[in-house]
């Protein structure tokens, strides 16, 4: 049985699960990106393919990245590349074609430290 609050008109039991009900409303509206990083992973072997412009757009790794990154004007693409080297060289050029590709610079963050010596990590940070 439903009782009513005489001067409202408003459900009791309606006026108590309000505040339950619009919390899990709000998380429901939430983009994904809140409840967890977006990141795809390029391998050495991926990039060792001749690269041009058209070739890239099609990467898996890249192309979601790009996308998602696209979406969300205030967030950037953080490049986690392997150390040494080699790997600086790998995500400079990477860095430079995601520029060529239309990426603004200060909205890609190299940053050394992946978890394999073959692999770049590509993150959407806020």
């Amino acid at each position: 049985m439903i009782s009513v609050l005489s001067s409202h008109g408003i459900s009791v039991k309606i006026f108590h699960t309000m505040p339950r009900n619009f919390v899990v409303f709000l998380l429901l509206l939430m983009p994904s990106f809140l409840y967890g990083e977006e990141s795809w992973q390029l391998s050495l072997q991926e990039w060792a393919q001749p690269r041009h412009g058209d070739r890239l757009v099609r990467q898996a790794a890249l192309a979601g990245a790009i996308a998602q990154l696209q979406q969300q004007p205030l967030a950037r693409l953080q490049v986690r590349y392997p150390g040494g080297d080699e790997g600086v060289l790998w995500a400079e050029e990477l860095q430079s074609w995601l520029v060529a590709l239309g990426i603004a610079s200060n909205r890609i963050e190299l940053v050394p430290g992946s978890s394999k010596a073959d692999l770049i990590q590509l993150n959407i940070v806020q």
